[in-house]
């Protein structure tokens, strides 16, 4: 009897999953990230407006206690807009030399290549036999045709002018943005309350929604005032131990390091290689260039190592991974600009997984431990 009940039991149905809802969500997914790569040029600027502003809302906050609130904002906004205008101006001089020097310098760079590779010198044998055969046939058999040699023209003025749309272009760019930084800091706390009103209509929905967005700016005003104070740091001691070591355009490489410094991981790096590309090239000394790029390298990791997890705190407690892997997703998708907003979006996102109680796999999977 046991055995016929046994045989007449039917195994349970399993979960049906779905599958409708989850190729929906993949879709609506698809579509969001195809539509932030196409409007990057409007979405990257108003993201770094933001950060910036959200950075410069306490000094806003302590100068409208004195001044008007617009006022405030303005002078905040023209301080901070007269301090690159004058570091651009001592700089000048080092910009203009090195345009100049720039062809010599590519030229340079591609010897030292062709010479260092031996695939380039195994072509440029092959070439060199290749040209020595013609030359033997044309003594043993003498061409009537007289050789011409094709000289490529510079067109001189298409170029300065590419350079005026590009520089006319950053300068609207940069305007654009400073008046966007400002609205947003003489608009106070508008957006913010208009945000909270969208979090719901009960008490305890915009309480979280409240607690959240104090979170988020804590942590990214405090992110972004770091890497300002950071990368100046990095950008002083890189310029005076290369300016030390009488490396050339030391101003210009301290400017290079302070503002790749806010790029995690690939800025650095790359710092590194092209100081160390310099030296080679300026002193031709294997010692030099293990000083130079060491310097650079311990500059970079006495402040990534020792400062960041002091002044970050617990926005510095992300998964390594995690930060890699969003520096390249979001270069992948807004290149240069993606790169340095990579970090705060993934904070912004963090935060979010942390007061939302079904993101709880995502919170898990981006904290550190």
């Amino acid at each position: 009897m046991a055995e016929s009940t046994a045989v007449d039991e039917k195994p349970a149905a399993l979960p049906v999953v779905p599958t409708e809802i989850t190729a929906v969500q993949v879709i609506a997914v698809i579509l969001t990230l195809a539509a932030f790569r196409y409007a990057r040029g409007v979405l990257a600027p108003v993201l770094v407006a933001i950060l910036v502003a959200i950075a410069l809302a306490p000094l806003v906050r302590v100068l409208s206690r004195i001044l008007p609130r617009w006022l405030a904002s303005a002078i905040v906004v023209f301080a901070i807009m007269g301090m690159f205008a004058f570091t651009a101006w001592a700089l000048s001089d080092q910009v203009a030399t090195f345009s100049q020097r720039l062809p010599a310098i590519v030229r340079e760079v591609r010897d030292v290549v062709r010479s260092a590779s031996p695939r380039q010198s195994l072509i440029r044998q092959l070439q060199q036999a290749v040209n020595e055969l013609e030359q033997s046939a044309a003594t043993a058999k003498p061409s009537e045709a007289t050789p011409v040699t094709v000289v490529e023209t510079v067109d001189v003025q298409r170029q300065v002018m590419s350079w005026a749309q590009s520089a006319g272009e950053f300068l609207t760019e940069t305007i654009l943005l400073s008046f966007l930084v400002y609205f947003l800091l003489a608009s106070g706390e508008i957006f913010k309350q208009k945000l909270v009103k969208l979090g719901g209509n009960r008490l305890s929905q915009r309480k979280v929604t409240l607690q959240m967005i104090d979170e988020i700016m804590a942590q990214i005003g405090n992110y972004v005032f770091y890497l300002f104070w950071s990368g100046l740091l990095v950008g002083v001691l890189t310029w005076a131990a290369f300016d030390w070591f009488d490396m050339r355009y030391a101003g210009l490489w301290g400017v290079a390091a302070g503002v790749m410094n806010c790029i995690p991981y690939f800025g650095p790096t790359v710092i590194m290689i092209a100081c160390a590309v310099a030296a080679a090239l300026q002193f031709k000394a294997v010692s030099m260039v293990v000083l130079i790029a060491g310097t650079s390298v311990v500059i970079t990791s006495l402040e990534g190592f020792l400062l960041a997890p002091i002044a970050l705190g617990r926005a510095a407690r992300v998964n390594s991974v995690a930060v890699f892997l969003a520096v390249m997703f979001w270069g992948w998708m807004w290149d240069s600009a993606g790169m340095l907003l990579a970090v705060p979006i993934l904070m912004i996102v963090k935060t979010i997984a942390d007061h939302v109680e079904s993101l709880s796999g995502l919170r898990d999977l981006l904290h550190e431990r």
